[in-house]
């Protein structure tokens, strides 16, 4: 069976898939991987082939005259409406952009099935001009499916556009690797597999940090305000506030960033590209924005979690996460001077955060591994070939 894999050109999108893309390898199956340029490094250093799609997209139209992320003033709702609408937009133009070499590739190479991270849609027009059928991979909770209806005023007239009439967004099969606690209601087809953390590969110390005389508090923020602001000045914040308490703080932050935080206090261990797996088994707590790569990835490692959204989905992973009873989720907006390093002490004090977490992991490590759907996605792709012979 050969299978393609539609990724966004980032690297955390496309790597809620690279577990699939490896247990369909090891069952024998051709894979590649199809993305807008971007996630070059991403793909290779997975181990899995990429073809790049069509020229890098110009997103830049979607976002002209408007701060993705909100800086307080002004109706936050509102605001964050427009973001969605914005950000939909951005897709669309990604997913234009990347239609024409993707069909190109796509009518060579004749793949029996496509899989696809949930804001691809260019795979849906390649799926049904190959008559194959999609896999959708889910990050994290179903943040896509919960902005169908009101994203669509943007998303239907690229339906339109290419004819894809009563195709489901959605996929004809959903992946799903989010702990059910965790994940919201949907009437889509899915199956249900285990999280299991991947972030690129990393070269481990020789010595593993010794156990700690304090709590070890993980920080990191993402990339996504760094790109966007220019500046770190919401990391710089948490750090003066988390190291006037008595804790060993591990900053996490990605070495294309560094410059921006300036000079660090002699007391924070920093992480620079370390996958969050390789470090969360020796950290109590861990304050993270939210994304659903971070979530997950703490819930798979049992170890509570505050998370300060500011956009999108963020809200919604985190405050799934504190209906749980793992964890916290407070608007980064809403956090006044003291606030975090008030939280983070009581949420050390509290064991029941704990014991949530442990539950969360463990209910994560009941479920199926995803090697158990490759022959789901074999039954997929055989009975699409058998109606297409039949017709």
């Amino acid at each position: 069976m050969r299978v393609l894999i539609c990724s966004w050109a980032a690297s955390s999108h496309y790597f809620s898939m690279v577990m699939l893309g490896w247990a369909l390898r090891g069952a024998g199956h051709e894979v590649r991987v199809a993305s807008p340029p971007g996630a070059e490094q991403a793909v290779l250093r997975s181990g899995l082939p990429l073809v790049v799609t069509g020229p890098k997209p110009d997103l830049s139209t979607a976002w002209k005259g408007f701060t993705p992320i909100p800086d307080g003033s002004g109706d936050r709702a509102a605001h964050e409406q427009a973001r969605g609408e914005r950000a939909a937009q951005m897709f669309v133009i990604g997913a234009e952009t990347m239609a024409a070499e993707l069909l190109h590739f796509g009518r060579s190479w004749r793949p029996d099935l496509i899989v696809f991270e949930p804001r691809v849609y260019a795979a849906l027009l390649l799926a049904q001009e190959l008559d194959v059928p999609t896999v959708r991979v889910l990050p994290g909770p179903d943040y896509t499916f919960l902005r169908l209806e009101p994203e669509w005023p943007v998303l239907g007239p690229l339906w339109e556009r290419w004819g894809l009439g009563e195709t489901s967004p959605h996929g004809d099969l959903t992946v799903d690797p989010c702990p059910p606690t965790l994940q919201v209601p949907t009437d889509t087809d899915r199956y249900g597999t285990r999280f299991v953390p991947y972030a690129g590969p990393a070269v481990l110390p020789r010595t593993p940090a010794p156990p700690a005389d304090r709590p070890r508090v993980f920080l990191t923020v993402g990339s996504l305000i760094g790109k966007v602001a220019g500046h770190m000045a919401h990391a710089q914040r948490a750090i003066d506030e988390l190291t006037a308490l008595d804790i060993e703080l591990v900053l996490g932050i990605f070495s294309d960033q560094r410059e921006l935080l300036g000079d660090l206090p002699p007391s924070v261990r920093l992480a620079e590209d370390t996958p969050l797996h390789l470090l969360l088994p020796e950290i109590d707590l861990i304050v993270h924005q939210g994304g659903a790569g971070t979530a997950l990835t703490t819930v798979a490692c049992g170890v509570p979690q505050l998370t300060l959204p500011s956009v999108g989905d963020c809200f919604l992973n985190g405050q799934r996460v504190a209906d749980a009873g793992a964890g916290r989720t407070v608007p980064w907006l809403d956090m006044r001077p003291g606030d975090l390093r008030a939280l983070v002490a009581e949420m050390l004090a509290e064991p029941s955060y704990r014991a949530a977490a442990a539950r969360l992991r463990a209910e994560n490590e009941s479920q199926p591994p995803p090697s158990t759907v490759v022959p789901v996605l074999e039954k997929l792709a055989a009975a699409r070939r058998t109606a297409a012979v039949a017709a």
